[in-house]
């Protein structure tokens, strides 16, 4: 009978320990290394979990903002869902210490632009997906340390054209998606276009990765546009250069006025100088000794 009771006392304690140990917040729901708080209406990002967390599900809550530091405190975090969500502004530190993560949803949030130093610190993901959000343009240097890389979703966005380095440099990538953004099928897109016939094997839902501009090629497949095509855009510059000789062209232009402004200020104080030393009345003396008789 003393044996049972040992057992019992023992069993109490060490779910007593656990408890004490495993901290999830009331709204959610966890089990070892999870934390589930699909859809609970959250507003702000659960804290104080278990370090050994490797996966945290916040898809499906009213969350706006990533701020600093936000899952600093699990290094061992591996797969964190943010899709669905309000989120327009990550903060450049907000992912630090998520070495070991390798799965990254941030779809259908409202996000515009990303900053290269948010994703710097994700070393090992290999899953980002960016889909339906309002991203009009990506830096080039924005993945440049997503060396393991595989999945890359940025469809159904505002992007109407991309630095293929950004592709260039993700040697891993074997899963790509482009549709549903607005592209310019000029000039500028030749290079793209030369990548994605390079690994057309690696991008998905082609038939639907179209143009958006200009009028008469709106809502026709990128990769079926004829390679002869771009033969003119060598007599042409990008938009880059045509920037570049603008500000150049806008600099020589106020540089030149206010050269002529300057030039034009010495002369008329020269002239007004001279005018008035001519115009200084002269003074007759009188030599000494000389008087009326």
């Amino acid at each position: 009978m003393r044996g049972y009771l040992e057992i019992i006392i023992l069993m109490t304690l060490m779910s007593l320990a656990s408890l004490l140990t495993s901290r999830c917040p009331d709204i959610c729901s966890c089990s070892p290394g999870v934390v589930d708080c699909y859809g609970r209406g959250l507003y702000f990002i659960p804290e104080d979990l278990n370090e050994d967390t490797h996966t945290i599900l916040l898809a499906y809550n009213k969350l706006t903002a990533l701020k600093m530091l936000s899952f600093h405190n699990y290094p061992h975090l591996n797969r964190l869902e943010l899709q669905n969500n309000l989120i327009s502004y990550i903060d450049s530190q907000a992912l630090k210490n998520l070495q070991n993560l390798s799965y990254l949803d941030l779809s259908s949030n409202q996000l515009s632009t990303l900053k290269p130093e948010v994703l710097k610190p994700l070393s090992s993901l290999k899953t980002l997906n960016l889909g339906n959000n309002h991203i009009s343009w990506l830096s080039g240097n924005v993945l440049e340390t997503l060396g393991n890389l595989t999945t890359l979703y940025i469809h159904n966005n505002a992007l109407t054209g991309l630095r293929v380095d950004i592709l260039y440099n993700l040697p891993a990538l074997t899963h790509l998606r482009l549709d549903g953004n607005p592209w310019v099928c000029t000039c500028q897109i030749q290079y793209l276009l030369s990548w994605m016939i390079e690994n057309a094997e690696k991008i998905y839902e082609k038939e639907r990765t179209l143009c958006g501009v200009p009028k008469y090629l709106d809502q026709y497949p990128i990769l079926e546009i004829e390679s002869d095509s771009f033969d003119h855009c060598q007599h042409f510059f990008t938009l880059y250069e045509y920037l570049y000789f603008l500000l150049i062209g806008m600099a020589l232009f106020l540089s030149s006025i206010i050269l002529c402004l300057a030039t034009g200020s010495l002369i008329v104080s020269y002239e007004r100088l001279l005018l008035k030393t001519q115009r200084k009345p002269h003074v007759y003396r009188r030599k000494a000794g000389s008087g009326t008789m």
